[in-house]
C-alpha cells in the first residue's frame, strides 16, 4: 500500500509539474501579456513550444530530484515537506519560466486576452499550491482550470503539456 501510495503521489506530481507553465505572483493584474507583431499562429506555435519544452525539463529534473529524495518521498511522515521541496525548487521555477516566457513572446493585441486568461489560471493554480502544496495531489489534475483555458485559447500544446 505505501509503495503504490508513493507511485499515485509521483504520478500526480509528475502530471502537474509537466503541465505546468509560468507564474510567479499572485492575481489577475501581475500576469501581464505583451503585445507585439506575431500572428496569433505564429503567438501559439511559440506558446505550445515553451509549454513542451517546460514539460520536458519538469520531468527530467523531478525524476532527478525524485532519485535523489526518495527517502522524503517513500515516507509518510515527510511527504508534505517533500511536496513543498518539488514545488519549491522544480514546479515552481518551471511554471514561473512558462508564464515569463510565454508572457513575453508579442500576442497581436485581440488575442493576448486570451493568453493571458491561460497564464492566469496557471499562476493562481500555483500560486494555491503555494499556499496548500498538499493540495497538488488531491486531484489527478490539479491543473484542469489552467489546461482549459489554453484549450480555449487554441494553445494545444499547452493544453496536452498536462495530460
Amino acid at each position: 500500500m505505501k509503495t503504490r501510495g508513493i507511485f499515485l503521489l509521483c504520478a500526480v506530481l509528475a502530471a502537474l509539474l509537466l503541465a505546468a507553465g509560468c507564474g510567479s505572483s499572485s492575481g489577475d493584474s501581475e500576469v501581464e501579456v505583451k503585445t507585439g507583431s506575431l500572428s496569433k499562429a505564429e503567438f501559439i506555435a511559440k506558446a505550445d513550444a515553451i509549454c513542451k519544452a517546460a514539460r520536458t525539463e519538469f520531468l527530467a529534473q523531478y525524476k532527478s530530484f525524485l532519485e535523489a529524495h526518495k527517502a522524503e518521498a517513500t515516507e509518510p511522515k515527510k511527504q508534505e515537506e517533500f511536496l513543498s521541496d518539488v514545488l519549491e525548487t522544480v514546479l515552481g521555477p518551471n511554471v514561473e519560466g512558462q508564464i515569463e516566457q510565454i508572457s513575453n513572446l508579442g500576442a497581436p493585441a485581440s488575442y493576448a486576452p486570451k493568453a493571458k486568461a491561460f497564464l492566469v489560471e496557471l499562476q493562481q493554480r500555483l500560486d494555491e499550491a503555494h499556499e496548500d502544496p498538499a493540495g497538488l495531489t488531491s486531484t489527478p489534475t490539479p491543473f484542469k482550470k489552467a489546461e482549459d483555458a489554453a484549450e480555449q485559447a487554441g494553445m494545444k500544446g499547452c493544453s496536452e503539456s498536462f495530460s
